[in-house]
């Protein structure tokens, strides 16, 4: 008797299914795609970094560390980032603590000035610092009027100032997070056992926070020695080693790919040594404390009161008067470098004539990648937080590792690994999206692990129990519950997604260029009324989703930061 082996064979699989688990499935696809489009493309550079085209073993490190010409890169990526980040750190700190215990006027807009800060592209902010005090800046030229001659911001004090205004958000908001973690009856004790107020900062909350500055220092210092953007247009003949690989790179796209590879892991092993650091110090210095009663905001009084208030406006003035520069200078009917006081709608004009593909190119990308990132995203954080695997530690360090690469290191090992069959996808706008993907899934990944962390475990095992399958349960019942969570770190994907420079600089062609491509060859063409329109889109097409998520969200939102 003949017998029908399809349906015998469906219902294996099926039942093979049911027993393997269908998240035991999203956690090996989570594997795969994390070891394919991450590790995979860092160990084609660290390969590629070894050896010349004459087999000479470690020929590119000793080219590096003996010839002062690839040296240098490295000696001023650490004499500009080491001073920035402590320059972040004296910043943001007191900034953080005056903003979070002291009821000062304009708490709301201070917080909301730095989130801004934040998530501007900071080679933007570079632009509007040449604008103000480049070698014909508005600050410069106003200032020569009463015989004041002010140092342009091109070199390495140039590019410390810049670095340091533009990241010390990074400190503040995770140090201002953790004060209001501190629990009021700490410091009520200190307070009880004759200790003042300045002994009681010092001896009790500064120690209880110094793991969460040393992570404001590391993301501070990980983010300034991976800048591509500000160096390129302010370093001018100051390398440092992301504008020198991207320089090696576009030279010798058929010569030295060698010494742009070998610098590249020096790159990465720079940012995880200070990964490493961070985290040994704060594993062995971290305390357990229950917040019931947030600390106590109080009134400030006096002259230190009055200081405070000062501080904190003049950090928030100098923060934001580089998107206020460049709103003018959209407006201004420039010649070259020199903006004028003649202002009309010519340069959106000519932006909207000449380069609409830019838009509708970034718009498009931005947003088919932060939708695929936090589909993505859903998955692996449920995987994370309810996932009963032995390998959830492993996963969560590679979900992690993209905030450690730097994206021109990414874009290296992405040509490498793309530019030939069977992944022929190099000059399309597919490497753009993957490349997107993998570098912003960490946002979304934390958002959605903040917030299933916070949901109760039972309510997804009683729709199981009731017969509907895993599967459906998630999409029915878990994503619902998650939805604040997935529209902050969408809108936290999208907008870092626009304002990407550093991985997009090397992987787009020309049909595919973006905004942040346009803005940078504008700027580098002298053409500055261009480039401060196309510069003012993309501001706010980054400020409208930050103003609709904490609208919505509140303080929730932060949670995808």
């Amino acid at each position: 008797m003949a017998v029908n082996v399809i349906p015998l064979r469906r219902a294996a699989w099926s039942r093979y299914w049911q027993n393997f688990g269908f998240w035991n499935i999203v956690t090996l696809g989570a594997f795969a795609l994390l070891l394919f489009f991450l590790v995979y493309p860092l160990l084609a550079v660290f390969g590629q970094s070894l050896t010349s085209k004459t087999g000479d073993l470690f020929e590119g490190y000793r080219k590096f560390f003996s010839q002062p010409y690839y040296s240098n890169s490295l000696t001023n990526s650490l004499l500009v980032s080491i001073p920035a980040t402590i320059g972040s750190l004296v910043i943001g700190v007191p900034l953080a603590y005056i903003v979070t215990r002291y009821t000062i006027p304009g708490r709301a807009l201070i917080r909301a000035a730095v989130v801004i800060t934040l998530l501007s592209p900071p080679f933007i902010g570079a632009y509007a610092w040449v604008v103000m005090l480049g070698r014909a800046g508005l600050l410069n030229r106003f200032l020569e009027n009463f015989g004041i001659q002010v140092p342009s911001i091109y070199g390495p004090v140039g590019l410390i100032f810049v670095f340091t205004i533009t990241h010390y958000p990074f400190v503040f908001l995770i140090v201002s997070s953790a004060i209001r973690s501190i629990d009021q009856s700490i410091e009520d004790a200190a307070r009880n056992l004759g200790s003042g107020e300045v002994k009681t900062l010092f001896t009790v909350l500064l120690p209880i926070l110094l793991p969460s500055i040393t992570a404001g220092v590391l993301l501070s210092f990980m983010t300034i020695v991976a800048d591509f953007g500000t160096p390129m247009i302010i370093g001018e003949s100051f390398r440092v080693l992301p504008t020198h690989i991207y320089s090696e790179f576009i030279n010798e796209m058929g010569g030295n790919p060698m010494m742009a590879s070998a610098m590249s892991v020096i790159l990465i092993a720079i940012c995880l040594l200070a990964l490493a650091l961070q985290r040994y110090y704060s594993f062995k210095t971290s305390y357990n404390v229950q917040c019931v009663r947030p600390l106590e905001t109080r009134q400030p009084h006096g002259v230190a009161g009055a200081l405070m208030i000062a501080f904190a406006d003049l950090v928030i003035l100098v923060s934001l008067l580089p998107i206020v520069v460049i709103f003018f200078s959209s407006f201004s009917i420039g010649r070259g470098s020199i903006v004028t006081s003649n202002f009309s709608l010519e340069n959106y004009e000519r932006i909207l004539y000449n380069v609409p593909t830019a838009i509708t190119n970034t718009f498009f990308l931005a947003t088919l990648s932060a939708s695929i990132g936090i589909v993505l995203a859903m998955f692996i954080a449920y995987v994370l937080v309810r996932g009963k695997t032995r390998w959830r530690g492993v996963l969560d360090s590679l979900v992690a590792l993209p905030n450690a690469i730097p994206g021109t290191v990414i874009a290296v090992g992405f040509i490498i690994i793309f530019n030939q069959p069977p992944f022929l996808i190099t000059g399309t706008w597919m490497i753009l999206v993957v490349s997107y993907v993998i570098r912003r899934l960490p946002y979304g990944v934390r958002a959605c692990v903040a917030m299933l962390q916070q949901i109760d475990a039972s309510i997804e095992e009683a729709s199981v129990n009731l017969g509907v399958p895993p599967m459906r349960t998630f999409a029915r019942v878990v994503v619902p519950l998650m939805a604040p969570a997935i529209l902050a770190g969408g809108i936290m994907t999208w907008v870092t997604t626009i304002s990407e420079l550093s991985s997009t600089i090397l992987l787009y062609s020309g049909p595919y260029a973006t905004m942040t491509v346009k803005i940078f060859s504008n700027v580098f063409s002298n053409d500055f009324g261009n480039a401060s329109a196309l510069a003012m889109i993309l501001i706010a097409a980054t400020f409208v989703p930050l103003f609709l998520m904490y609208r919505f969200l509140g303080e929730r939102a932060e949670q995808a930061l």
